[in-house]
């Protein structure tokens, strides 16, 4: 048993519970405030990371946080959990049912669990480090794609491309890969730990968005990292892909 297995279930517990919050208000009249970066946010949100953070204090008390919506607390401490209550926040907006909760554990900055929850799919996908990756306790991995030729694709939003100064690189992928289409957010990654595509591109990110996929990327036999072939936390981009088309990934530009 992993040294980090024990914190598992209360993990699990706690994202299913925020995201039962988030379906609570999914296709209801709700008040969509902006944030300073222009990305929206609703009460579905801030009730959501509210919970998350009240429950990991009662059942990890001394544990940092580092939170989409509230800030950080105690980044220095040897556990630090990750916190996106609402990942998809516009797909939730527009009553699009692919939006997800997410939670991320790191010891000593190295990423030890990853939890995500889709409530209106009923889905919730789970692994620890050296464990494997699981949807609803069933053992998942990446597909055997080989080439950028025979490869499903997905992207994030062609904006974020533009933002990163990577429209080259898109273009580039649209006339190599079989398909690419736009499963967004945590969505798109839960169809790559699976296998049913072979590749998601997220041009821009938050340590929140990357540290949980990392863990279930990773534990489904998959790799990820950025435009530059980087892993750290701090990364502005994530790609993650079934291994055999990483070197094809990183040579586009």
């Amino acid at each position: 048993m992993s040294e980090y297995s024990g914190f598992l279930p209360e993990a699990v517990r706690i994202a299913e519970e925020a995201s039962a919050i988030a379906a609570s208000y999914f296709r209801q009249a709700i008040l969509i405030e902006t944030k300073a970066d222009q990305s929206p946010v609703t009460i579905a949100d801030k009730k959501g990371e509210e919970h998350i953070r009240k429950e990991l204090g009662k059942s990890f008390p001394g544990h940092g946080i580092l939170g989409e919506e509230f800030g950080n607390e105690a980044l220095d401490a040897d556990f630090v959990w990750t916190i996106d209550p609402i990942d998809g926040t516009r797909s939730f907006i527009r009553g699009i049912p692919l939006f997800g909760t997410l939670l991320g554990l790191l010891h000593r900055r190295r990423v030890v669990m990853g939890v995500m929850v889709l409530p209106i799919l009923q889905e919730t996908y789970t692994a620890v480090l050296g464990k494997g990756t699981f949807c609803n306790e069933q053992r998942l991995h990446v597909s055997p794609t080989q080439t950028l030729e025979s490869a499903v694709v997905s992207v994030g939003d062609v904006n974020c491309f533009e933002k990163a100064g990577k429209m080259a690189y898109m273009h580039q992928l649209m006339e190599q890969a079989e398909l690419v289409r736009g499963y967004t957010d945590c969505f798109g990654h839960s169809l790559l730990l699976r296998g049913a595509i072979d590749a998601m591109v997220d041009p821009v990110v938050a340590p929140w968005d990357v540290i949980p996929i990392a863990c279930l990327v990773r534990e489904a036999g998959g790799e990820f990292f950025d435009f530059d072939g980087g892993q750290t936390l701090e990364t502005s981009s994530f790609i993650s892909c079934a291994p055999g088309l990483k070197n094809a990934l990183l040579n586009l530009k």
